[in-house]
C-alpha cells in the first residue's frame, strides 16, 4: 500500500509506450527510493536500466563520463556494446584512445560522445532506459556557468532522445525543472518529455508506512496507533512525506495501554514526538529547506524567498497574495508571484482558498522559530 506500487505501475507504463519521462518530487518524499524500485522491476522484466545521479555536474563531458561508466557496469565486456561504440569511435577519431570509451571523451565533443553510447544502446536489442536523478540541479549548475553552451547541449540532448528512441528516458528532481529551464531560455529543450508528478502519500498509505514492520523495528519504541489519533500528526505534518512520518515516529514515546504487544501512542505522545524536533539539537533534521533556498536560488531571489517564507511562517493561516506583495514592497509584483511559484513547485508552500502557507505546520513551526529574520 505504501511502496508505490500504483506510480512505479504507471511510469513503466509510459516507458513501455515510448514515452520519455520527467517526474518532479519535492524533497525527502521518496523519490529516489522509487525510481530505485522501479528500476528493479524493470530488470526483473528484462530491460536494460542505466541510473545515473548528476547532482552537483555542471559540465556535459562529465555527464557523458557517469553515463559512460555506468553502462560499463551494466554490461560485460563481451556484450556488442563494446564492439559497436569502439567502431564508432575510431570512425570518429581513430584509434589514439586506447581501450576505455572514456578516454576519448576529451578528444570528442560530449553530444556526438552521447550519441554513439545511444546507437550502441540500441543495437544490443534489448529494451533500455536512462534513469536522471535530479537534472535540474545539472541544468541550473551548467547554464549558471555558460548558458550559451547549455542551449546547445540541452536541445541536442533532445534530439539524440528523438534519434535514438528506443531508448526511453525518465529524468527526475527535487527542483523545479520548468522554472530553472525557462530562467535560461531552455523550455523547449524540454517540450517533450511527459510529467509525472510524485505526491506525498494519502493518510491510508502513511498510516500504513508507519505501522509497518520495517519501519516500526528502527524506532527507539514500537508502538501501535489509533486511526482517529493518527489526524493529529496527519493534520500538523500536512505533508506525508516518508522522511518526516520516520522523523516523527523515531520520537514517540508510548504511554498507552499494551496491545498487540505493542504500548499504544497516544495524541499527546504524537505532539510530544513533534516538539521534541523543534529543539536546537534537532534542528538539522529541517535545515535542508535552508540549504535548499541558498543553494538553488540567485541571491536576488534568495532574500526575497526568505523574506516571504518569514511572512508565512508567522501564523498557520498564510498570507493573500495581495498582503504579500505589500509586505515586499521593495520587489515587484512578478518577481513575488514568481517565487511563490517556485516555493510551490518545490513543495514547500501551498496555495489553498486564495491563502499560501507552509505545506507542513511542523516545518512552518520549524522555519519561524529558526530561520525568520
Amino acid at each position: 500500500m505504501h511502496g508505490r506500487e500504483n506510480e512505479r505501475d504507471a511510469l513503466k507504463r509510459k516507458l513501455n509506450a515510448g514515452q520519455n519521462i520527467h517526474m518532479p518530487a519535492p524533497r525527502r518524499i521518496g523519490k529516489t527510493w522509487t525510481i530505485n524500485r522501479l528500476a528493479e522491476d524493470m530488470r526483473n522484466e528484462g530491460w536494460l536500466i542505466i541510473e545515473v545521479d548528476v547532482q552537483g555536474m555542471s559540465a556535459p563531458d562529465k555527464f557523458a563520463e557517469r553515463l559512460c561508466q555506468k553502462i560499463q557496469k551494466q554490461l560485460p565486456t563481451k556484450s556488442g556494446l563494446h564492439a559497436t561504440l569502439k567502431h564508432r569511435l575510431d570512425t570518429l577519431i581513430g584509434g589514439n584512445w586506447g581501450t576505455n570509451p572514456i578516454k576519448a571523451i576529451g578528444q570528442v565533443d560530449p553530444v556526438i560522445f552521447l550519441g554513439a553510447l545511444l546507437e550502441a544502446l540500441e543495437k544490443e536489442g534489448r529494451q533500455s532506459a536512462i534513469f536522471v536523478d535530479e537534472i535540474a540541479y545539472f541544468v541550473l549548475g551548467f547554464a549558471e556557468k555558460n548558458e550559451s553552451g547549455a542551449k546547445d547541449f540541452f536541445y541536442e540532448l533532445r534530439n539524440l532522445q528523438a534519434e535514438y528512441s528506443n531508448v526511453r528516458w525518465l529524468f527526475t528532481g527535487s527542483i523545479g525543472l520548468h522554472f530553472v529551464a525557462e530562467r535560461f531560455g531552455l523550455g523547449g529543450a524540454f517540450v517533450d518529455l511527459t510529467t509525472f508528478i510524485l505526491e506525498p502519500f494519502n493518510e491510508i498509505e502513511a498510516g500504513s508506512f508507519l505501522r509497518a514492520p520495517a519501519t516500526q523495528m528502527g524506532f527507539n519504541h514500537q508502538f501501535h496507533v489509533s486511526d482517529e489519533d493518527l489526524k493529529v500528526l496527519f493534520e500538523e505534518l500536512g505533508w506525508l512525506a516518508p522522511y518526516y512520518l520516520r522523523l516523527v515516529g523515531n520520537e514517540v514515546r508510548p504511554t498507552g495501554p499494551e496491545e498487540g504487544g505493542k504500548l499504544t501512542a497516544k495524541q499527546e505522545d504524537l505532539r510530544a514526538a513533534m516538539q521534541k524536533l523543534l529543539e536546537p539539537t534537532r534542528k538539522s533534521a529541517f535545515a535542508v529547506w535552508r540549504e535548499h533556498i541558498d543553494k538553488n536560488l540567485p541571491h536576488t531571489d534568495r532574500d526575497l524567498a526568505r523574506g516571504v517564507l518569514g511572512r508565512l511562517s508567522a501564523g498557520a493561516n498564510g498570507e493573500t497574495l495581495d498582503t504579500l506583495q505589500a509586505a515586499m514592497a521593495v520587489a515587484k509584483p512578478k518577481a513575488v508571484r514568481d517565487i511563490l511559484d517556485i516555493l510551490q513547485s518545490d513543495g514547500l508552500i501551498d496555495l489553498t482558498e486564495g491563502r499560501y502557507r507552509f505545506r507542513s505546520g511542523l516545518i512552518r513551526r520549524y522555519w519561524q522559530q529558526y530561520e525568520a529574520d
